[in-house]
This record gives C-alpha cells, structure tokens and sequence, in this order.
C-alpha cells in the first residue's frame, strides 16, 4: 500500500524526483527505492514529510486509517505519562496483511519497544525496536518478554521454575550477555509487561 501510494504522488508530480524526496526526508536514496519497491514500509513521520514534499494535507491518521493501515504506538516507558510519549515520529504504520500473518493479537495490544542496553545481544541490539504482545504475560513457554522492576522497563528471557504450588512460583530472569547473572524473583517481584513477537529492522 505505501509503495503504491508513492508511485501515484510521483506520476502526480512528475519533476519530483526520488532524490530530492530522499534528501527533504534525510534519508539514502535507496530507501526510497526499496518503499517503491515495496520491501521497506513509511514510517508515521517519514508520511508527514512526503505529504510536505508533494503539497498535501498533513494527515498521517486519516491516511492510515483510509489503507486500513495498523498504527502501532510505543510503550510507555516508566515514569512518563501517555502524552509525554504520545508522538507520531515514534508510531510505524503497518499495513493489516504483515500483523495477520504471525499473530492474531488486536494491534492496540501490540506496542514498540527500544532496546536500551545490550546485555540482550545478540537476541537484541541496542537501538533495536522491538513488538510486544501485551496480551502474552505468562512466560509459558520460556521467551523473551519486557518486564518492569517498578523503575525501568528492559527485555529479558523469562521462564517458570517448577514449585509445588502456585503461591510459590518462581521466575528465571536471564539474559545472554556474559555478564548477566540470572535472577530467580517470585511472580509478584517482577512485572510482566508482554512477550517479544517481531524485531523491527531497517535494511
């Protein structure tokens, strides 16, 4: 949907050129030739710039919302508030068909996450966006989920540790990092904040 959308403003404009977007954008010029190609998708900022460039109404919701285009917000991260990270520069439109082949999880309980340390490498890199499911909480089976001591929000490998009762259960916190000791918390130590389904990755 981006790609043709795109492909339209440029026979619409024809002395606009791919480079010029691309600079006006502060992107690589290959970057606008892999959205024509459709192989890499606009992000919510990046769409307000193209609106700019081709003399369009600036109306990044309206224009997700006519392709039926998800709009996934990021995580709040602790002690912020929602309009604190409510900000269109950190939203990606995704269009319906890439959700719905892996997960059949509502997109407003999917939410972007930014890998702040590298104790995760090489499962994550630091700058990496990742997409949790907050529908996910329970790490059965084990996987990579982002949790919250009550101060920070980071992405570890969480799995259950075998108890004779629920009131006991217990909670492997690890990382692959070598300098990570793994943590064993009971279940109301630690915050479960959604299990890790998809990397976002810029090629």
């Amino acid at each position: 949907m981006d790609a043709e959308w795109l492909k339209q403003q440029f026979l619409k404009n024809p002395d606009k050129t791919k480079s010029r977007l691309a600079s006006d954008l502060g992107l690589d010029p290959p970057a606008i030739s892999k959205i024509l190609a459709g192989t890499r998708q606009i992000k919510a900022n990046e769409y307000l710039g193209m609106c700019r460039f081709f003399n369009l109404p600036e109306d990044g919701k309206g224009w997700a919302d006519q392709h039926n285009n998800h709009r996934l917000k990021p995580l709040i991260h602790a002690g912020l508030s929602e309009q604190d990270n409510d900000s269109t520069d950190q939203e990606w439109v995704i269009p319906p068909s890439v959700l719905q082949k892996r997960t059949s999880t509502p997109p407003e309980h999917i939410k972007i996450f930014c890998i702040e340390e590298k104790v995760m490498e090489p499962h994550f890199f630091l700058g990496e966006h990742i997409l949790i499911d907050q529908t996910s909480t329970k790490p059965s089976p084990t996987g990579a989920f982002v949790i919250s001591d009550g101060f920070a929000q980071f992405a570890r490998i969480c799995e259950y540790m075998p108890s004779k009762t629920q009131k006991d259960c217990q909670i492997k916190i690890s990382a692959p990092g070598p300098h990570f000791e793994p943590q064993i918390l009971k279940a109301d130590e630690v915050q479960i904040i959604g299990r890790v389904i998809a990397k976002l990755q810029w090629l």
